[in-house]
């Protein structure tokens, strides 16, 4: 079932968003241009509203269970500002791919924490070369 979003006179608006792979996560915030349609793995609907940079990855590993499994869809939107308590994809300073983390503000600086409580390293401080990709606006799976 494709969702369409009601915007002004009444016009139906369905986001088409592209499934990329880790490794291009953060490439269109800095090229600042859609992807090429040979880095996308497929095409689909958004069931929520979104920016027309939206873009979805699929989960890996464990580090966001039990509220993320290998394997569900996230859809990510780069315009929505980061805060607190959000769900982001990054990308660390020293990273050829990007990972996803819950996002923590608290005096003044920044965390990214996997939800998992058996995850080994649960909570990292964000540094200055890190780099927020969009935030998790939709999660889903593949049936």
């Amino acid at each position: 079932t494709v969702v369409k979003h009601k915007i002004a006179k009444g016009a139906d608006v369905v986001t088409l968003c592209p499934m990329i792979s880790w490794g291009q996560a953060c490439d269109v915030i800095r090229a600042k241009k859609p992807f090429h349609e040979s880095q996308v793995e497929e095409i689909l609907p958004s069931p929520v509203p979104c920016s027309q940079g939206t873009f979805i990855l699929r989960v890996k590993g464990a580090s966001m269970e039990p509220k993320f499994h290998h394997g569900d869809l996230i859809f990510v939107d780069p315009k929505i500002p980061p805060e607190s308590g959000k769900y982001v994809v990054v990308q660390l300073e020293d990273s050829d791919e990007a990972m996803f983390k819950q996002l923590i503000i608290e005096g003044g600086r920044q965390y990214l924490k996997a939800i998992n409580p058996d995850w080994p390293e649960r909570i990292v401080e964000v540094s200055n070369g890190t780099e927020i990709c969009g935030v998790v606006v939709f999660k889903g799976e593949r049936i």
